[in-house]
């Protein structure tokens, strides 16, 4: 059951399996497996929409069944369009992340638990995750909306009370800010934001030694964050508002692990791509460390790199040495991912507008620079700040 040329349906069923095994062993998926290439596209498209809004699977769901993710959230949207309340808890009980191993039909247990604004919150992390990986769902997500409330709802209802100093007030404004910064434009007029202006104001009336309110310092900074783009603030500004280096450091650290889900998914597919597309064209694939780094060599997107030094420091001393030497731009790989950022950047430039490659150290953005310039037989002048390059050609 092909959807198109490279992707098949089944074999996507168990990709995703053999990555959540714990999957296995949950009735609807046994019958699954039992059905093998007997299974219909309807069968698989109800299950995976079931257990999409799951925070455990739904980015590997995601990176499995790309194809088919626009059936899966519309969906979706169909089955949340039937939960009664998705604007309040009835019940007091909280669900924690770990009761939701092997839960399937996650709608139905949040449902049935009367957690209705956690279940909303659930399916606005899932949505945030899916804008990353796939941008081209956003007006199918945008349609959830047209009923279901705003992400930061639960602080529009319970204001700068101690009620929203918790994991659930801290989880509204980080969705609130991921949604924010994937599709500014659509998401600051989708709704009434006003509500954050009250919200700031009264935070700084909070005891930070209460341990009760150990989460405020990630609530404020992303606060501040929201209003400096609904209120087009510059560099200065924010960093104004902001508290001392160190706690704004570590809130930084924090949110980027927050949005390190979808990370790993991301150079997955990238390395897999790679893989593709050396063996297509009859190349032997070692697939070490450097090789991972020239698969994603991206200005768009992020590479995998390594957390320890003895990897990443080689890559970057050899990346370093190797500048401006003729055989620099020999170790650059052209893949169909890199070439689209080539060629935009390529449009940019001869249209003389500046061009800014944002990324880790050792991501690939001097090479790519150096490769430009190459090929327009430019000298680039790269001027480098950290994980961020500019262009002048």
């Amino acid at each position: 059951m092909a959807i198109d040329g490279s992707f098949k349906l089944e074999s996507a069923v168990e990709r995703f399996l053999s990555r959540c095994p714990s999957l296995t062993h949950q009735s609807p998926f046994e019958t699954i497996i039992r059905k093998g290439y007997g299974v219909t596209e309807e069968e698989v498209l109800s299950l995976l929409a079931e257990l999409f809004l799951n925070p455990n699977y739904s980015v590997c769901l995601l990176g499995c069944f790309r194809p088919v993710a626009q059936k899966i959230v519309d969906r979706v949207i169909g089955l949340l369009r039937h939960v009664p309340n998705l604007r309040s808890n009835s019940t007091y009980s909280e669900i924690h992340e770990k009761e939701l191993d092997g839960v399937v039909n996650i709608i139905s247990f949040y449902d049935q638990r009367g957690r209705g604004v956690d279940l909303h919150e659930l399916a606005c992390l899932a949505f945030c995750r899916a804008l990353d990986l796939a941008p081209f769902l956003l007006r199918t997500i945008l349609n959830y909306f047209k009923f279901a409330p705003c992400p930061f709802h639960r602080i529009v209802v319970k204001g700068a009370s101690s009620e929203v100093y918790n994991k659930g007030g801290l989880l509204a404004v980080r969705l609130s800010y991921r949604l924010l910064l994937v599709e500014p434009e659509t998401f600051t007029q989708l709704w009434d934001w006003s509500c954050f202006l009250d919200f700031m104001k009264q935070l700084p009336n909070i005891d930070l030694d209460n341990a009760r309110f150990l989460l405020l310092p990630d609530i404020r900074w992303c606060g501040i964050q929201i209003l400096s783009i609904l209120l087009n603030l510059g560099y200065e500004a924010t960093t104004n508002l902001l508290s001392g280096s160190e706690e704004t450091l570590a809130c930084l650290l924090r949110w980027e692990e927050f949005c390190q889900d979808v990370s790993m998914e991301k150079a997955g597919s990238y390395a897999e791509l790679f893989v593709k597309e050396s063996v297509s064209q009859g190349m032997k694939t070692d697939f070490d460390s450097e090789n991972c780094l020239l698969a994603n060599s991206s200005f768009c997107g992020p590479a995998i790199l390594s957390n320890h030094d003895e990897i990443e420091r080689p890559i970057r001393s050899q990346r370093l040495a190797t500048w401006g030497s003729p055989k620099a731009e020999n170790s650059f790989f052209m893949t169909s991912s890199i070439k689209k950022g080539y060629e935009m950047i390529m449009l940019a430039l001869s249209q003389k507008w500046p061009v800014l490659l944002y990324g880790p150290p050792g991501a690939g953005k001097s090479a790519l620079i150096n490769k430009i310039a190459s090929d327009s037989h430019n000298q680039g002048s790269n001027c480098f700040y950290g994980s961020v390059d500019m262009i002048s050609l």
